[in-house]
């Protein structure tokens, strides 16, 4: 599990522990896993997909920004995002 944070300009759309989190980024697909290796990427929009308890979650996001730090906090900035229907 990792911190997650999903940020949009008019929220915090998603701030929760994660198992997995897959976004299509400027160089193609990432997930993002526990202990994964620090990264800055461009992230394309698309499909947003969260991994908790076992079970994805998926929604949309639009452009923006992946980080992921040496104690794989996970902070997404995006021009949008919503969870599917």
């Amino acid at each position: 599990m990792f911190k997650l944070k999903v940020v949009t300009p008019n929220n915090i759309f998603f701030e929760e522990e994660a198992e997995m989190l897959i976004v299509r980024t400027t160089v193609g697909d990432r997930a993002v896993l526990n202990g994964h290796v620090p990264i800055v990427a461009g992230v394309k929009s698309g499909k947003l997909r969260i991994k908790q308890g076992g079970q994805f979650r998926e929604g949309e996001i639009g452009n923006g920004f992946l980080t992921v730090d040496s104690e794989t906090n996970t902070v997404l900035i995006t021009e949008r995002a919503s969870w599917k229907k």
